[in-house]
């Protein structure tokens, strides 16, 4: 494979080590297989240093600069070294860290979790059109060798933003076209790679984030799903019996399903808040479905939302108190338990929720 970033397949041997010496002897998430990882990546482990360097992203391990820090581990994992716009590649590389790394470019203090980070130096002396590009090239070399779809996700909403900014377009069209040539993703495209021009890049960005949303990445489904309820608040009241509009409502649904019924919380909580309201809610405002609302699947959505709770999930143990209230009235501990979540998971949503 040609291309910036390239791995020599030493990972293979890191992951069988890691396989056998933790994964196989102390599982994924016990406190030793964490410790036992941090020891690996001391080691210099490519395929351990990666799973550190997720622990303190993820903030399972307390870090006064848990962002730089675990940038810093990425970088390692991913065999690289950064001098502002020069990265150099040493070829002992864990795959899955170029998508990580690429990740940062793109939202570094823009957005995600990573709009308010903390600074990281060499991502600083990058201009806009250096990250980008570099991250295109990142996400390609990681597809390469693993086809992971959250790296295929990334690509996407790459080529996505130049294609909707003409200055960033003319600039890196060409950086963006070699990236992509000669790369075979035959095994997630239906057509070859191409975009030369701004239609091309907006078309095969949608090719991406289809690719990454049938591969179940559900942040690709949600985003996915939100430009389908966009598109439905959009249309004008006409259509609202067409044969265009169910579709788009079936879209929205089908994205939201592939996400929700892999526990992601915002998209269980929507489809939740679907069936038991009928409601699509874009950027602009909302339409209500009557004919879909199924009051017990909605109570299941809601639920499925609680079960990896994030601060998403405070909105589904509400709406499960304000739609399913008859649950409540005879078990007070029951609200209580449920109150209390919400308040650790969004003080916001709490103070709504006392008001109800």
């Amino acid at each position: 494979m040609s291309g910036r970033f390239q791995c020599d397949g030493s990972f293979k041997e890191d992951f069988k080590a890691y396989t056998e010496q933790i994964l196989e002897k102390y599982g994924v998430s016990s406190q030793t297989a964490q410790r036992e990882i941090m020891c690996m990546a001391d080691e210099g482990n490519v395929v351990a240093k990666k799973l550190y360097a997720d622990m303190i992203f993820y903030r399972k391990l307390l870090r006064k600069s848990p962002d730089r820090d675990a940038f810093e581990l990425y970088l390692q994992a991913a065999g690289i070294t950064a001098d502002g716009g020069s990265w150099r590649c040493s070829g002992v590389s864990y795959p899955l860290a170029f998508w990580a790394v690429g990740y940062y470019l793109v939202n570094y203090r823009r957005e995600s979790t990573l709009k308010n980070c903390e600074k990281i130096d060499c991502i600083e002396q990058m201009s806009l059109k250096e990250r980008l590009s570099t991250a295109l090239a990142l996400a390609v070399a990681c597809i390469g060798y693993v086809d992971a779809a959250g790296a295929v996700n990334l690509a996407g909403r790459i080529l996505q933003e130049i294609s909707e900014d003409g200055e960033l377009f003319a600039a890196l069209s060409p950086v963006f076209a070699e990236a992509v040539a000669g790369h075979d993703f035959s095994g997630i495209l239906s057509e070859p790679a191409v975009c030369d021009t701004v239609d091309s890049c907006a078309k095969l960005a949608e090719a991406f984030f289809q690719a990454a949303a049938k591969k179940g990445y559900v942040y690709a489904c949600n985003n996915l799903a939100a430009r389908e309820a966009d598109r439905i608040i959009a249309m004008d009241d006409q259509t609202i019996d067409s044969a265009e509009m169910k579709a788009a409502v079936e879209s929205y649904v089908n994205y939201l399903k592939l996400s929700a019924d892999k526990y992601e919380p915002y998209a269980a909580n929507r489809l939740g808040l679907f069936y038991a309201t009928g409601e699509v809610k874009g950027t602009t405002g909302k339409r209500i479905f009557k004919e879909y609302i199924d009051f017990p699947l909605g109570k299941q959505y809601f639920t499925k939302a609680t079960m990896y709770p994030d601060a998403n999930s405070a909105w589904a143990f509400y709406n499960l108190i304000r739609y399913y209230h008859r649950d409540y009235d005879s078990d007070l501990a029951l609200l209580n338990e449920h109150m209390d979540y919400i308040k650790e998971l969004n003080p916001k949503v709490y103070d709504l929720a006392m008001e109800m």
